[in-house]
């Protein structure tokens, strides 16, 4: 079930070179891909973007996830939690999409330690 959300709707954030405006429909699919992202913790997993595309309901389709992943980030950065967007991954290549990945693995790490507890 989605969760209200840490960081506020109207408020602008970076995201890549630009700022981006929370707005409402983007909120409330950042809250219900928090919900997946953090049962795919809890199981220690990743999920592709076309995968988490589908789990919230097709609100934005997987090549256009850049800026609903930097709002997860900014949430979980106001919670003070690992960033739950190092969960998401390219099926053909099983990493994330960004040019630099190397924070990806510690951060996917601290999500499964997070939520998912001893490793199974």
């Amino acid at each position: 079930m989605p969760q209200p959300l840490a960081i506020v709707v109207g408020d602008r954030f970076p995201v890549g070179e630009r700022m981006y405006r929370l707005t409402p429909r983007l909120a409330q699919s950042t809250s219900a891909a928090r919900s997946v992202l953090i049962d795919v913790a809890q199981h220690r997993e990743v999920i592709t973007y076309g995968e988490l595309s589908d789990a919230i309901g097709r609100s934005v389709l997987p090549r256009h996830m850049g800026p609903l992943l930097s709002m997860i980030d900014h949430d979980c950065a106001a919670r003070d939690e690992p960033g739950l967007a190092a969960l998401v991954v390219s099926a053909a290549t099983g990493e994330v999409g960004t040019s630099d990945d190397s924070w990806a693995a510690p951060q996917r790490l601290a999500c499964w330690e997070r939520w998912g507890g001893a490793p199974r």
